[in-house]
């Protein structure tokens, strides 16, 4: 098959500042028109909040990184000349993806992701205190083995061969860090809730009968390739389970890659504030790489020389 054509990737949510979120939700014209949008949707300011908090999962930061990934694949789909076949998203990068791929519009997934924090919120506060997800780095598959021997855990996540996200009860985590990097791996963002996890069933359960059985979803107009099991989405209805099972099933990228090459797609666009994608070897293997980061747009430009007559 030749491998001519495009989609559209939009990251999870790591580490995500909210104050460089409400920054571009202001300067970029397309991500200002999107936040109209938002903020009609939620009858409230979304800027006030990102001014206060800091890089907490909150529902603000949540819509506003959704908003963000959006915007940067609207601009740099434009630039580039780029024509998706297929989109796709890692972690919460799926939601900017079901909107993307014509699922449920703007104002829909934001009451949806206003609706989802919040309960998140209250349902962390007291139950499952004790579990987080920790993201691991240059950490081959037999090695984790080894290292996770003796330790309650669950695979949220595998994101390369040597990326991989893991749930256990914090009063292990330090033995686990400790083990990945006597092992010559790395220990990056360590997400508090945990998330991906099939603990996590009570959670989703109360999310179906509380959030989302309120929303409908539309047949998508381009596939949206599932990050849990590589498979296109096709229907509303799996749209819908998409997100809503995202809660217990962990993040299988390469899947999803490998899913993108079956469908022709040769360049692939990763649109969004992005801390791991583009840097995963298994995904500029596969795909050519074009990227689209909140950074770049508020990258201060140069300003230009002005001309002195002789």
């Amino acid at each position: 098959m030749d491998n001519s054509a495009d989609a559209v990737l939009f990251p999870g949510m790591g580490p995500a500042r909210a104050g460089e979120l409400g920054r571009f939700l202001v300067v970029d014209p397309r991500a200002r028109r999107l936040l109209g949008i938002a903020e009609r949707a939620l009858g409230r300011s979304l800027l006030d909040p990102l001014a206060r908090e800091g890089e907490e999962y909150t529902e603000h930061t949540q819509i506003a990184f959704a908003l963000a990934s959006l915007a940067l694949a609207e601009r740099a789909e434009a630039e580039h000349g780029l024509t998706p076949v297929a989109v796709g998203g890692a972690s919460f990068g799926e939601r900017a993806a079901v909107v993307r791929g014509g699922a449920l519009p703007l104002d829909e997934l934001v009451r949806l992701v206003d609706g989802v924090a919040r309960l998140e919120r209250s349902y962390f506060e007291t139950t499952h205190r004790d579990l987080v997800s920790q993201f691991v780095y240059r950490t081959p598959e037999a090695a984790l083995e080894e290292i996770l021997d003796g330790i309650e855990h669950e695979r949220s996540g595998r994101f390369d061969d040597e990326v991989h996200l893991v749930t256990l009860r914090e009063s292990t985590l330090d033995e686990f860090v400790r083990r990945v990097r006597a092992a010559g791996g790395y220990a990056l963002t360590t997400m508090r809730p945990a998330a991906h996890a099939r603990a996590l069933g009570g959670l989703r359960d109360r999310l179906a009968e509380e959030v989302f059985g309120s929303f409908g979803f539309s047949d998508p107009v381009l596939p949206i390739v599932s990050d849990q099991d590589g498979e296109p989405v096709r229907t509303g209805d799996e749209a819908k389970s998409l997100l809503l099972e995202s809660t217990v099933n962990a993040v299988r990228l390469p899947e999803l890659v490998h899913r993108f090459a079956r469908l022709g797609v040769g360049r692939v666009l990763v649109a969004g504030p992005d801390h791991l994608l583009h840097r995963l070897p298994g995904l500029k293997a596969a795909v050519t790489l074009v990227c689209a980061d909140v950074k770049d747009v508020l990258k201060p430009q140069p300003r230009p020389r002005l001309a002195v007559a002789a």
